[in-house]
């Protein structure tokens, strides 16, 4: 990895000298829009968005590639993990791509949660507290409570495959202006932005009082706790207040990004886009309906989709709303209307309204279908060990793909990721021209 030395200012301008093949040292201007990148909750499927980044850092036109910065990185629980990588290497774009699909084509099960017999005898003190009071005990490690599984190779995994002090290292270079992970505060039910900036002063923040920012300097304990999935991993100690997975009210963070100053954001999904059905409802999945009692993996993976279902469309369709707002007002009254409106709507809500093109990227095919189809195929069962393995086909059941979902969350397995990986790829490829289009400077 090169060193920090080779990012360097120049007046007003960041030159970043990191070589790459037959690139030129990228100036980078301070009048160029400033990009954010929001990351969205899912599990496992988050190795989706390493195959956008991949696309985006390999295979667009040099140029595209050049201007492709994210000055600002917000993510939530997995995404919080896939955020804190990428602003870690945010000095070195040529790799991040690669070496972030690398990450998770080589992860194996056991490299990221266990089972085992202490798992299943802790199991009725997880449900009903070991002293009677329904108190969550310490039987994972320091500063993880409760939870289904043992995720302690994943939080060795996640604290030694981030350098966190690079992330401080390309705020104070200035390669990144601010990042943020959202998770859940447990006793209050609000979403704690954590937060890191290079002056550590906070933007005007949101008027909504379910999100609360809390500058820091973010480390692998606020990546742990936006990531941690109800009942299933552990909940996160964070200097004695208890946190768990921020999907639950803030699965795809646009808001941070726009408050820390993003003027043009990408945004990858982790759910495929709904048929609309009659009458603007949506139509049935067929793999939903239920003709016999549903089994619990059947259940959990059915609210494990409905917390980390989120308003992404609505934002982006509120976004867009906002900006017709300023091109018709500039139409209509000159240039100096958006600063008069900006100047009116600051009192209210700490910032003034501005135009912020969005891109949105977001699976084509259901990514619970690919799930059941490599349970299918067995390998990866035989690779999960003789009792997580079992246990992930009889999560699969005999439904097929309408119990796939929880599977889609917990199979954090390189065959599976890689197959992931691919199809973000593809999904980047078939929105290869509006890519270039939104990274043109």
């Amino acid at each position: 990895m090169p060193p920090l030395d080779d990012v360097s200012i120049a007046g007003n301008a960041i030159v970043t000298t990191i070589p790459g093949p037959a690139d030129e040292p990228r100036v980078r201007r301070s009048r160029a829009a400033v990009t954010g990148l929001v990351l969205s909750g899912g599990g496992a499927r988050g190795c989706y968005e390493a195959g956008i980044i991949k696309y985006i850092r390999n295979e667009l036109p040099a140029r595209t590639r050049n201007n492709a910065r994210f000055e600002i990185i917000c993510g939530t629980s997995v995404g919080a993990i896939n955020t804190c990588f990428l602003a870690a290497s945010s000095h070195q774009p040529e790799v991040q791509g690669r070496a972030l699909a690398e990450v998770w084509e080589r992860l194996r099960i056991e490299g990221v949660y266990q089972v085992g017999l202490k798992q299943l005898l802790n199991l009725p003190r997880f449900l009903f507290g070991s002293r009677g009071r329904g108190e969550l005990d310490d039987v994972v490690g320091p500063g993880r409570l409760g939870g289904l599984l043992n995720t302690s190779p994943l939080e060795a995994l996640v604290r030694r495959g981030t350098r966190w002090s690079l992330i401080e290292d390309n705020i104070q270079t200035g390669v990144l202006k601010g990042v943020c992970v959202n998770a859940t505060h447990i006793s209050s039910g609000k979403t704690h932005s954590f937060i890191q900036t290079k002056d550590g002063v906070l933007p005007a923040w949101s008027t909504d009082p379910s999100v609360v920012p809390r500058a820091v300097k973010i480390g692998p304990e606020h990546a742990l706790a936006s990531a941690a999935i109800p009942w299933v991993f552990p909940v996160v100690d964070i200097g004695g207040e208890v946190y768990c997975d921020g999907g639950l009210k803030l699965n795809t963070p646009i808001s941070p990004a726009i408050r820390l100053g993003a003027d043009r954001l990408l945004v990858i999904g982790l759910r495929a886009k709904e048929e609309p059905g009659e009458e603007g409802g949506m139509m049935p999945n067929p793999q939903d309906s239920v003709e016999q009692s549903p089994s619990a993996a059947f259940l959990l993976g059915k609210i494990l989709n409905s917390f980390l279902s989120d308003k992404t469309e609505y934002d982006l369709q509120r976004l867009e709303r906002f900006n017709a707002l300023i091109e018709a007002g500039t139409t209509a009254y000159g240039e100096g209307f958006q600063d008069a409106l900006g100047a009116a709507l600051t009192k209210t809500r700490g910032q003034p309204y501005r135009k912020v093109d969005a891109l949105f990227v977001r699976p084509n095919e259901d990514i619970a279908a690919v799930a059941a189809k490599h349970l299918r195929l067995g390998s990866v069962v035989a690779r999960a060990g003789p009792i997580v393995g079992p246990l992930l086909r009889r999560l699969a059941g005999t439904g097929g793909e309408r119990e796939g979902d929880l599977l889609s969350y917990l199979l954090f397995d390189g065959e599976y990721a890689a197959d992931l990986v691919a199809m973000g790829m593809r999904d980047a490829d078939a929105m290869r021209q509006q890519i270039i289009d939104f990274f043109a400077v």
